[in-house]
C-alpha cells in the first residue's frame, strides 16, 4: 500500500475542514433568515345562502347591462365607414412598403403634326415674259404651277424662282421649299 506523504495529507486535512466550515456558515445563514411561519389550510368562509330568485334577477341585470353595452359598440362600427378604420384604433396588420411611391404618370402631349412631303414630281419649267412656270406631275396627272397659285387647296406657291419654290402648306401654316432643276 502506498504511503501519503505528510504534505500532502495537510492539503487534504485543510480542505476537509474549509469545505466543512463553507457548509456549516450556509446553514446556519439558512436558519437564521427563516422567520417564516408555514402556511396552513384556510378555511373558506360560507357563502351567504341567496334566494334563487334574487340571483336570477341579479344576472338578468348584468345581461341586460352588457347588451346595452353591445348594442352602442355595433352602433358606432355602423356609423363608421368600412373602409376607414377608427382613429384610436391603430391598424395592425396594415401593409408597409418602404419604396419610395411610383412618381405620376403624366401623359406625353400629343405629336405636334409634321408637314407632309411635297407629293408631286418636278417635271420641267418654262420662262415668258419674266414669269415662271414649273410644270408638276402626280400619276397622270400634269400641273402647270406659277407663283400665287394654289394647288388642290392644300399648297399655296409664294415664291418660285430657277432653282427652287417656295410654299405655304395652308393646313399648318408651314412653309415649304421645293428644290427644283437647273435654270433651263
Amino acid at each position: 500500500m502506498a504511503t501519503i506523504s505528510n504534505p500532502t495529507r495537510q492539503r487534504i486535512a485543510m480542505l476537509i475542514v474549509a469545505v466543512g466550515g463553507a457548509l456549516l456558515v450556509a446553514r446556519v445563514f439558512a436558519l437564521a433568515g427563516d422567520d417564516t411561519e408555514i402556511a396552513g389550510p384556510v378555511q373558506a368562509k360560507p357563502a351567504r345562502s341567496r334566494p334563487v330568485r334574487e340571483a336570477a334577477v341579479a344576472m338578468a341585470a348584468a345581461s341586460s347591462v352588457q347588451l346595452d353595452r353591445l348594442a352602442r359598440h355595433e352602433a358606432r362600427q355602423q356609423a363608421a365607414p368600412a373602409s376607414q378604420p377608427a382613429a384610436s384604433q391603430p391598424v395592425l396588420f396594415d401593409t408597409v412598403s418602404w419604396q419610395p411611391p411610383p412618381p405620376k404618370v403624366v401623359a406625353a402631349p400629343p405629336p405636334q403634326p409634321v408637314t407632309p412631303p411635297f407629293p408631286y414630281a418636278y417635271l420641267g419649267g418654262l420662262s415668258e415674259d419674266g414669269v415662271r412656270t414649273s410644270f408638276f406631275t402626280k400619276g397622270e396627272r400634269v400641273l402647270p404651277v406659277k407663283a400665287g397659285d394654289t394647288i388642290d387647296a392644300v399648297y399655296r406657291v409664294d415664291q418660285m424662282t430657277d432653282k427652287q419654290m417656295t410654299l405655304t402648306y395652308l393646313p399648318l401654316n408651314e412653309t415649304l421649299v421645293v428644290a427644283l432643276g437647273g435654270g433651263r
